[in-house]
């Protein structure tokens, strides 16, 4: 697994993969379509940053078996990232 150093920098490359952490630490569980609609972005938009966010295990799925309407967590790893300071 990754630095959190590392994973930082993979989240503030991207104001979307940070914008998805933020909204997710705000609340959670949400929609891909409700974190889409709190950004205010194109849902097709955030899901590639969803993608890559879930693969290093910042975000998690609740609702994997479904083929839409998947709803997301934040993850405890996620939440340390998000406060990571340099």
């Amino acid at each position: 697994m990754r630095q959190i150093k590392e994973l930082y920098g993979l989240v503030i490359t991207s104001k979307i993969r940070h914008g998805i952490l933020k909204t997710l630490d705000k609340k959670s569980p949400l929609l891909q379509s409700e974190i889409a609609k709190k950004m205010k972005r194109k849902q097709q938009d955030i899901s590639k940053a969803v993608y890559q966010l879930e693969k290093e295990k910042l975000i998690e799925c609740l609702t994997p078996s479904k083929g839409s309407y998947k709803a997301y967590m934040i993850t405890k790893l996620g939440k340390e990232v998000l406060r990571y300071e340099i």
